[in-house]
């Protein structure tokens, strides 16, 4: 029997030798079971964690099993696979589909063997509790040094570490000190001041790290030039330098796939506040106006890459949409962002997370036919001519309701008026007897600006009442109708906004087979079945089907809308064009609605 053999250990601080005694284990037990291992199967990770799936030699032993290299796998205990309980098993599962049998040797199990199903269950089980028996250690000694008001291993700009007590020898003979305590590093101390004081000055956080790159002033690494956008954001997010150095505020969590690892904030009750008058960088009020230029710029992203300015909104793709409806949909498998993934003809859209291999949602649509479906929706049941008339009628009325109120409003705002310009002679004719004082200049220059701000306010009032809003007529409203696609594309940005706001987030549910809920609608045409997609809005649901083209990558607009409605197309505008009980709309709907007809 031909065999592989697959070795690891996880720390930098655990001895290399532990590779070369886990092989020699292994390769005792295959000579003394007739069994060959080829040197070339010999698989090592050496300084990786047992929680990681995506491991070097760990892959490249899937990849050689797959080639049907060997016929079993050798490990000297099954934790060299995975501490994680559900990956191992995982494993277990691959091995046995691709008809290789496991050999742990300490744990005396094999796979082929019936009765080892349950010693692989309780060996992954007593791994697994081993591992978080060892973090809750871990996070215990450090917590004590915490108290003893030692560091517990942050590496804080502005700060550095020196030893601190007797030293004494540990169990392993090493010379170690009782703890390291944090001091206040008198030139990194002085960069952070810098730092905050730019951000409270108004000068952006990427001129902040142009102008310390310029000067060459080193990193917490030593690194000149290496300071980034990330660095100075924690600097100035950083609590510790007005002396809060709580332990337990967060929490690190890895994916299991990539490794990577993300840091998540603890509940309140879970934190353990500590505060260092000594370890103060920062007075309370340098903070505090830091904060407030933060929540000012939360947010805030530039309007486009071409014209100045800014906009407060999530992201620019939310605030300067290239496409109708960019950035407004996701996948319902994994919640991502369906993007352009393909630039061909008018481009495709799909899963971004399906791209990067971490969703199994691989199905794509033509830009321009989503775009040409959800428009024809969109006037089919939304923007239909009774639906206008309805809303311009209301808005007409609403306007005339306020305009009834504009000939009181201009005689008050004209007396105001009058009040002023008596005020403002008088201020003269008192400066014109030489009684000149900066109260008087004052008190004339407030005068004159409430005077500007009361004429334009005359100026719009006559406007409106000389403009009032008509409904427009039924051809009008029906020749902007048909031309609405040509329009929207017009102007991307505003069209986008607002199918955002009209719409909603739209969601892509991906139906891949015919026993989903939607393939009741197909009848008779199961031979012909593909996937395809159902758009969830707060509108309502569409089920995307089309007749002409069908295949597994194309929208398909569903057959049977009227007679079989989806589970949310009983919601707002779903009354016949008819009817003239239309649920009452909010005002920036009718905005919008507007706008739709008549950009």
């Amino acid at each position: 029997m031909r065999a592989a053999i697959y070795a690891r250990y996880s720390s930098e601080n655990q001895s290399e030798k532990s590779i070369e005694d886990q092989i020699r284990v292994c390769q005792r037990y295959c000579h003394g079971h007739d069994i060959i291992v080829d040197d070339r199967n010999i698989f090592t990770d050496e300084a990786v964690s047992g929680t990681l799936v995506n491991r070097p030699a760990l892959q490249a032993l899937e990849e050689a099993m797959e080639n049907k290299e060997f016929e079993a796998i050798v490990v000297d205990d099954l934790s060299r696979l995975s501490r994680s309980n559900h990956q191992m098993l995982t494993l277990v599962l691959r091995f046995n589909y691709h008809q290789v049998k496991l050999i742990s040797v300490s744990d005396g199990i094999v796979t082929d063997d019936e009765n080892s199903k349950l010693g692989i269950q309780i060996r992954g089980l007593i791994n697994e509790l081993y591992l978080d028996d060892l973090r809750k250690k871990t996070m215990r000694g450090l917590e004590g040094q915490k108290l003893r008001g030692f560091s517990a291993g942050e590496n804080v700009y502005g700060y550095y570490t020196k030893p601190h007590g007797e030293l004494k020898l540990n169990k392993k003979g090493q010379a170690k000190y009782e703890g390291k305590v944090h001091v206040i590093n008198p030139e990194e101390a002085e960069i952070v001041k810098r730092i905050f004081k730019d951000f409270i000055g108004g000068k952006s956080i990427s001129m902040i790290v142009i102008d310390l790159n310029s000067e060459g002033i080193p990193t917490k690494k030593g690194r000149k030039a290496g300071w980034s956008t990330s660095t100075v954001s924690r600097i100035l997010k950083n609590e510790k330098y007005v002396g809060k150095w709580d332990w337990r505020k967060y929490k690190v969590t890895r994916d299991p796939m990539s490794g990577r690892r993300k840091v998540l904030l603890r509940q309140e009750k879970e934190h353990l506040p500590f505060h260092r008058e000594d370890l103060v960088i920062l007075d309370k009020n340098t903070w505090d106006k830091t904060q407030t230029r933060w929540n000012e710029l939360q947010g805030t992203w530039p309007i486009s890459k071409k014209k100045p300015g800014f906009y407060q909104q999530k992201s620019y793709v939310h605030t300067s949409p290239t496409h109708l409806f960019s950035g407004l949909m996701h996948c319902s498998a994994c919640n991502g962002a369906i993007v352009l993934i393909s630039g061909k003809s008018e481009g495709y859209y799909g899963c971004y997370t399906a791209k990067r291999k971490t969703c199994h949602n691989t199905l794509l649509i033509p830009r321009k036919r989503l775009e040409t479906k959800i428009t024809q929706e969109i006037l089919s049941k939304i923007l239909t001519t009774e639906n206008l008339q309805y809303i311009f009628t209301n808005i007409e009325k609403l306007a005339a309701e306020t305009l009834n109120k504009t000939p009181e409003t201009l005689k008050k705002r004209r007396a105001e008026i009058q009040k002023l310009q008596n005020e403002i002679q008088n201020y003269i004719n008192f400066i014109k007897i030489g009684n000149l004082s900066k109260t008087v200049a004052e008190a004339l220059a407030d005068a004159e600006k409430k005077t500007e701000d009361i004429n334009k306010e005359i100026g719009s009032l006559e406007f409106q009442q000389n403009n009032n809003f008509k409904t427009p007529p039924r051809e009008w409203i029906e020749s902007r109708l048909g031309t609405l696609r040509d329009t929207l594309n017009q102007n991307t940005v505003i069209s986008s906004l607002a199918l955002k706001e009209l719409l909603g987030s739209i969601t892509l549910e991906p139906i891949l087979s015919k026993d989903g809920d939607y393939y009741r609608l197909f009848e008779g045409h199961e031979k012909d079945f593909r996937p395809y997609y159902v758009a969830h809005t707060k509108i309502e649901t569409l089920a995307l089907l089309d007749d002409e083209h069908k295949g597994s990558n194309w929208y398909q607009w569903r057959r049977g809308w009227d007679s079989n409605p989806g589970p949310l197309a009983r919601q707002r505008f779903s009354r016949p064009p008819h009817s003239t009980t239309l649920p009452p709309l909010r005002i920036s709907q009718i905005i919008y609605l507007q706008l739709l007809v008549s950009i």
